[in-house]
């Protein structure tokens, strides 16, 4: 069944009477039964997806040589972008040398 939005006058398919909401202007519209029409089926509640949790903020060192500030992965030194000075990240440890 085609409906027309109140809002903005996008036409979209529904399957029958019931609140369905538009695909482009998010307003939420109500579709009645045509008169003699059978009830309609018993309207489920819509499912509310999880929100995905928020990423880490990435990992920043500052730059002893020239103060400059970036985002770094997981190794224990950076070669600064700007000077190109080696700056230690603290973000893995470094291991013992093999004896």
């Amino acid at each position: 069944m085609m409906v027309r939005c109140g809002s903005c006058r996008n036409q979209f398919d529904v399957p029958g009477p019931g609140r369905f909401t538009c695909p482009v202007c998010g307003s939420v519209n109500s579709v009645r039964a045509a008169p003699g029409a059978a009830p309609p089926p018993a309207a489920q509640p819509p499912s509310t997806p999880v929100p995905r949790p928020p990423d880490p903020p990435s990992p920043r060192v500052t730059c002893a040589e020239c103060d400059f500030t970036f985002i770094v992965g997981p190794v224990a030194e950076a070669k600064c972008p700007n000077c190109g000075a080696a700056v230690p990240t603290g973000s893995v440890e470094e291991s013992p040398e093999p004896s």
